[in-house]
């Protein structure tokens, strides 16, 4: 599949028939189809994905794939891998409790459950899904970069953003952990829609044509949950470190001067190095390196002009 540039304006607003396609039912044979496919092409070196151990379900609306998926696995740990898929969320989140903003049909939104049993999930796995989302979509003639640690940007750096990861752990009373992985990727913004998200967005429209999408929902949801299952698999069994490499290579702010926040103020600026074995941010802060977990923290790139001065501890 190719994909070529198209202007922001010519893609923001689908026209009434096309925003019906879009918030059309999501079909799971459909979805399952896409993961069948992705599959079939899916890199041989890492662990297949045992498909005919995932139960996929599609609901037109609820408040968040991932709360649904997170109660369930907090009263039992569910005994198979599962993916819910939404057309619309009342109450979609990201990262630091941060609304997802989205018309229906807007968004691919769906979350995956990965019982672990007694195992823990790596710090990092959220850098993990957001490269295979990357290099899935890189794939389909998307030039995807990651910024740290749970945004995908379309586009040279800076970017846009246009979706997320997030990634939350349930234990049930038997001490039975499952990893739940939400995903959010814009399909198409309108005006409207831009001027919500409070930072600059793109969308998958502006490289795909609408009616194709409208009509490769399925494909794309099942594309991309078949990519992030397989990744996050490995991981579990590997860790971050193989996919440091592939992280640096999308890592939008990769020497640029940054900011690092906590619940709002900065607590530090310098120049991004990348990240280290075990996903956690490395910042240069004149000449001292330190790095940063995710936990509460988020990173900002300084403007341009401030780039010469970068550097100094906050």
């Amino acid at each position: 599949m190719t994909s070529s540039a198209a202007p922001e304006s010519a893609a923001a607003a689908p026209s009434a028939a096309l925003r019906a396609a879009f918030a059309a039912a999501l079909r799971p044979a459909a979805i399952v189809a896409g993961l069948q496919a992705q599959a079939a092409s899916a890199d041989r070196t890492l662990p297949a994905v045992d498909l005919d151990a995932l139960d996929v379900e599609t609901v037109l609306a609820t408040g968040s794939t991932n709360a649904d998926l997170l109660a369930r696995a907090r009263m039992r740990s569910p005994g198979r891998m599962q993916l819910r898929a939404a057309v619309s969320q009342t109450a979609g989140r990201g990262r630091l409790g941060r609304r997802w903003h989205a018309e229906p049909g807007a968004a691919l939104l769906y979350s995956l459950a990965l019982p672990l049993g007694q195992r823990l999930a790596p710090s990092a796995i959220t850098l993990v899904a957001g490269v295979a989302l990357a290099d899935c979509l890189a794939a389909r003639g998307l030039d995807v970069r990651l910024k740290w640690p749970n945004d995908l940007l379309l586009g040279a750096a800076p970017g846009r953003k246009l979706g997320g990861v997030l990634a939350e752990l349930a234990l049930d009373a038997e001490g039975e952990r499952t990893l739940v992985l939400g995903v959010g990727i814009n399909l198409w913004l309108d005006a409207a829609a831009r001027g919500s998200i409070g930072q600059p967005a793109a969308a998958l429209a502006e490289r795909i044509p609408l009616d194709n999408l409208a009509g490769q929902r399925e494909d794309w949801l099942g594309a991309t949950a078949c990519a992030v299952l397989q990744a996050a698999s490995d991981c579990l069994v590997r860790g971050f470190v193989p996919y440091q490499p592939r992280f640096m290579r999308r890592f939008a702010a990769l020497g640029a001067a940054v900011e690092v926040i906590e619940h709002g103020a900065r607590v530090a600026e310098g120049r991004a190095l990348g990240v280290d074995g075990e996903g956690r941010l490395l910042v240069d802060r004149g000449g001292r390196v330190t790095a940063f977990s995710s936990g509460e923290v988020s990173l900002r790139t300084r403007p341009a002009d401030a780039t010469a001065t970068a550097g100094g501890a906050a």
